[in-house]
């Protein structure tokens, strides 16, 4: 794997300012202001006054991670289509978020169930919103459709989940991934 510019910007000002013509002499980069704007538009770097940056520390840079997943949630909710939050999104929502399960660090599935009537325009409204929905991806966000010929749901923190019961009976079945969620429920 190559150097990046953020890789350049750590080894050779670490955590001092720099000015926008220090940039452009080390990377010999022809357009450093863009570049700096788009390291910035990223939260690797801040800006300190004109023409003036600096690293940002791990510590401060934001979480992308959630940016993205916010992003794809709201695509979710926008669609107009009959839908409800099943699987381990249903208990995250119906205990608030105090449970959650992912299969790592940087990977967010979000279990949908929609109608089978309507499957395929999920699937091009997904596409089109650049929302992966097959389980290949082990970073990012994806979506996990399952069908059903009737969707029974109900409003929880105003977004469409399966009902109670239909969660509890999730958590049972599953107690390895979801111990004791069922006492973490707040609605």
């Amino acid at each position: 794997m190559g150097l990046t510019y953020l890789d350049i910007l750590i080894s050779r000002f670490g955590d001092e300012t720099f000015t926008t013509s220090e940039f452009q002499a080390v990377t010999g980069n022809t357009r450093p202001a863009k570049l700096l704007s788009e390291l910035k538009m990223r939260g690797a770097v801040e800006r300190m006054g004109r023409g003036s940056y600096r690293v940002l520390p791990l510590s401060e840079r934001p979480d992308k991670r959630v940016i993205e997943w916010k992003r794809v949630k709201n695509i979710i909710l926008k669609a107009p289509w009959d839908k409800a939050w099943t699987g381990s999104t249903a208990v995250e929502i119906w205990t608030n978020g105090r449970y959650k399960i992912s299969p790592n660090l940087y990977l967010r599935v979000f279990h949908l169930l929609v109608n089978k009537s309507e499957i395929e325009e999920w699937k091009k409204y997904l596409r089109r919103s650049g929302v992966s929905y097959s389980g290949k991806k082990r970073v990012g966000t994806f979506v996990d459709l399952k069908v059903t010929s009737k969707i029974n749901s109900t409003l929880v923190a105003g977004e469409p989940v399966i009902p109670k019961d239909e969660v509890l009976r999730i958590i049972r079945n599953h107690p390895g991934l979801y111990a004791e969620a069922g006492e973490l429920i707040e609605y």
